[in-house]
């Protein structure tokens, strides 16, 4: 992940654990790498270790008998698992803690997935309403955006309780308009493993069902539903705003490393409004291209924007106008 390369290395640590803790469990849940027999025990493994580091304890982890398939990395991943539990055991307790409550509540959500959609589906099933979505929004990344807020605040003396707070109820936000955005993009991939991540009350509204939108020519059925998710998403950022709020401006490389997803969300929101048939054609990936990354990474670390400047870059001109337009957004 480029984010986590931003970070000062002692804090790199910790990210890089819990992603990876959290990156074995997904590769056990949602790939063949693992044996479908022993998928189940596997997470079930993983499921108990998260809630002992949850209570600073440290874990052991057995490797996993590898299934037919996955890729190479995958597999690799799995057969380490008792090393990956080291790596994590090294984590000082509070760390481990941390690392524990965040994956504790990722393995949930993947059980949910599981639960709902199976591992292989040949029809496509959608989530019931707006209600499960944002529990699957929260499951997936809006508990990270929370954890990343819980790490910054232990490098400072600075933040206060009510600081912690704020900077993880915006974390929330933000995590929450990043997989969001994720839905949209990765929408016509994901029908063709079974699974819909939008609401299915918002199918219905537009008369769609699941299996309508592997038509990119539905697209205008289902617009008023897309609109909807796209004004959520925007919505979320906004309101992650504050989260930059409570991070020193001389915290360069931290601040871009929580810039730079948020602003790549609004610029893939905005491909996406543009031509939004694009989502619907699993040959396709909406996506900000590499140089536009990295010309935004050298504006973050080169000439580092202030507050209103990420405001900016976060928003849009155009959403940040109408922001300072009303009085209330505004205050």
């Amino acid at each position: 992940m480029l984010s986590l390369r931003l970070l000062p290395p002692a804090l790199r640590e910790h990210f890089a654990r819990a992603y990876l803790f959290a990156r074995a469990a997904d590769t056990v849940a949602d790939t063949d790498a693992v044996a479908p027999a022993a998928r189940e025990r596997i997470l079930g493994q993983l499921e108990t270790a998260a809630r002992r580091l949850a209570r600073g304890d440290p874990i052991t982890l057995e490797a996993a008998p590898l299934g037919p398939g996955g890729t190479a990395e995958e597999r690799t991943l799995v057969a380490q698992l008792p090393a990956v539990a080291e790596w994590l055991n090294e984590l000082d307790v509070p760390a481990r803690k941390r690392a524990g409550e965040v994956c504790t509540t990722l393995f949930a959500a993947m059980r949910r997935d599981l639960a709902r959609f199976g591992h292989h589906r040949e029809r496509a099933a959608a989530l019931p309403d707006e209600a499960a979505l944002d529990t699957y929004l929260y499951g997936n990344a809006g508990c990270v955006g929370g954890y990343w807020a819980q790490e910054l605040a232990t490098t400072s003396h600075r933040f206060t309780g009510l600081d912690v707070q704020g900077l993880e109820r915006a974390g929330v936000h933000l995590g929450k308009a990043l997989q969001r955005v994720n839905v949209l993009r990765d929408l016509a991939k994901d029908l063709r493993r079974g699974r819909c991540y939008l609401p299915a009350t918002g199918l219905a509204a537009c008369g769609l069902e699941p299996r309508d939108l592997y038509f990119p020519d539905r697209i205008g059925r289902m617009r008023p539903l897309l609109d909807a998710q796209i004004a959520a998403a925007r919505a979320d950022l906004e309101a992650g705003l504050e989260f930059f709020h409570h991070l020193p401006h001389r915290w360069v490389r931290r601040r871009a490393a929580a810039g730079l997803p948020a602003i790549l969300a609004r610029r893939t929101l905005d491909r996406i409004e543009a031509a939004p048939h694009r989502i619907l054609d699993a040959h396709d990936t909406v996506k900000v291209p590499r140089p536009e990354v990295k010309r935004l990474l050298a504006r973050l670390l080169v000439t580092p924007p202030s507050d209103r400047g990420l405001e900016r870059l976060v928003l849009g001109p155009r959403r940040r106008l109408q922001r300072r337009a009303d009085p209330v957004a505004g205050d």
